[in-house]
């Protein structure tokens, strides 16, 4: 059994695992979703993946910071508008806060000339789960990976 998993399916996990992290590389925004006391909460948020998690980038007025205390398990879609069909990664995870932030490389280069820790805060999620959805390939088809 043992062998059968080194030699097949390892393999194409490791495929997977790249084409997952081409896909995170390849996109900026991502809708954040989350849920607390007042019920679910979702937004659209700059992220940057560095291979399979990501870093979202959250404004402070936003809810999210506070539900995110209350329970920190995310979800995140992120849709590829260049697809020619209906495409999208869905990414389960769990956000932690980051207390010092590499802004340089979160920010788009167009953002203001305010600090961007007054207007921003940065979560790190980790995926528990991520399904990569291509309707091209008929419906249902998707690719997992589990955490």
């Amino acid at each position: 059994m043992l062998a059968l998993w080194r030699h097949r399916i390892a393999p194409l996990m490791d495929e997977l695992r790249d084409t997952v992290a081409n896909y995170l590389l390849k996109h900026q925004v991502c809708v954040l979703s989350t849920s607390g006391t007042a019920g679910a909460w979702a937004m659209p948020t700059w992220y940057r993946s560095r291979g399979l998690e990501v870093e979202c980038l959250v404004p402070r007025w936003a809810d999210v910071a506070y539900y995110l205390e209350q329970n920190p398990e995310v979800l995140l879609v992120i849709h590829d508008p260049q697809a020619a069909s209906l495409r999208w990664l869905q990414y389960r995870g769990v956000a932690r806060l980051i207390d010092s932030p590499d802004w340089s490389s979160l920010l788009p280069e167009r953002m203001s000339i305010v600090r961007p820790e007054e207007r921003y805060v940065t979560f790190r999620i980790k995926p528990e789960r991520i399904d990569l959805i291509d309707e091209s390939r008929g419906w249902g088809a998707r690719e997992t990976l589990d955490f």
